[in-house]
């Protein structure tokens, strides 16, 4: 027997072993690459969601879901204080337009609460629902009863700011504050088709995109690809709701004057969906409200330029701001706000 060579092999075998190993995690570390990759392209709006669900969760803000008149709906909530509740807009969902400014809301000392309106996000679809603004306010003063909630500082952007108003008219005992982001519910006279709300075609995405930003967006075709099967999913539902919008049954400008509790009106000074006329003839039918107009923002600008509207928002709801006045608030570096 010869000890070297007994030696020699067994250092073989130990090589053999561990190279087998580093292979084998090799391996299994490209099996994950290509799966999340997989994952990535063909949900990316689904990461992006679980992205920004865990960036939420570092502000103390969570998912959950309930149930209300037999419907299940989702939420965000989180922060402790006064509760303050937001409501999306079209074809959109809680977290898509208020996941920016929810924790400058919990830092600041408030109770938030974002729903998915029915229709909407993860909250249910029902098929004999026609998705009205009133029918929509309802089910919001619901949400509220079911979260046992007297009164509220409310706010709503584009169609969700209409079916804020709304509640606030329906029941302003119950809505102390009520902040309005770009939006909806007067009559004007749209400057596109509306049907880029349902996107069939990737130009169709870009046309959407252009007209909530203002800004081109380079986005990837396979991002433009689940956005299309998302609106096949879902489309229907924002049809539906634009249906009944068209039909001017809920519009608010006979009735925008009977707002009297503290108001807040912030508006993208290039919003091209809602333009800042609108916001304009809000202000004046209601004396006591402030209107903020940022330079170099678009529809979305509660998104777009949160961190220079979050502090207008925050003053506001803590009793400040410049009641009665118009504010044009200047551009940031970059000229679209971000």
């Amino acid at each position: 027997m010869n000890p070297a060579s007994g030696t020699g092999n067994g250092a073989g075998n130990v090589k053999r072993k561990v190279w087998r190993l580093t292979l084998g995690i090799v391996g299994a570390m490209v099996a994950v690459a290509a799966a999340l990759g997989l994952v990535i392209w063909r949900a990316p709006l689904w990461v992006e969601v679980k992205l920004t669900e865990f960036q939420l969760s570092h502000s103390g803000i969570y998912g959950h879901t309930m149930m209300i008149d037999g419907l299940r709906v989702h939420y965000l909530e989180g922060g402790s204080g006064a509760p303050v509740v937001l409501v999306h807009g079209l074809g959109s969902h809680a977290q898509q337009d208020w996941s920016r400014l929810l924790p400058f809301l919990v830092q600041a000392g408030y109770h938030v609460y974002a729903m998915d309106l029915i229709g909407y996000g993860r909250s249910d679809k029902p098929k004999n629902w026609n998705y009205s603004i009133s029918e929509e306010a309802k089910f919001v003063e619901a949400f509220m009863d079911a979260k046992q909630l007297p009164t509220v500082e409310l706010a709503g952007v584009s169609m969700g700011g209409w079916i804020a108003a709304t509640v606030a008219l329906q029941q302003p005992q119950r809505i102390t504050r009520l902040a309005l982001f770009d939006s909806a519910g007067m009559t004007f006279k749209l400057s596109f088709d509306p049907a880029v709300f349902t996107p069939e075609t990737t130009e169709q995405v870009d046309r959407l995109f252009a007209v909530v930003t203002n800004t081109p967006q380079k986005m990837p075709t396979f991002v433009k690809e689940d956005f299309i099967r998302r609106s096949q999913r879902n489309g229907w539902v924002v049809k539906r709701a634009l249906a009944s919008m068209m039909t001017g049954t809920d519009v608010l400008d006979r009735r925008f004057s009977d707002l009297k509790m503290p108001l807040l009106i912030v508006w993208g000074k290039e919003d091209t969906l809602t333009p800042v006329e609108v916001g304009e003839a809000m202000h004046r039918l209601a004396p006591q409200s402030e209107l903020a107009v940022y330079d170099g923002c678009g529809h979305i600008a509660v998104v777009t330029c949160v961190e220079r509207i979050a502090p207008t928002v925050v003053e506001f709801l803590g009793g400040g701001g410049k009641a009665g006045e118009a504010v044009q608030a200047t551009a940031a570096r970059g000229g679209d706000g971000r």
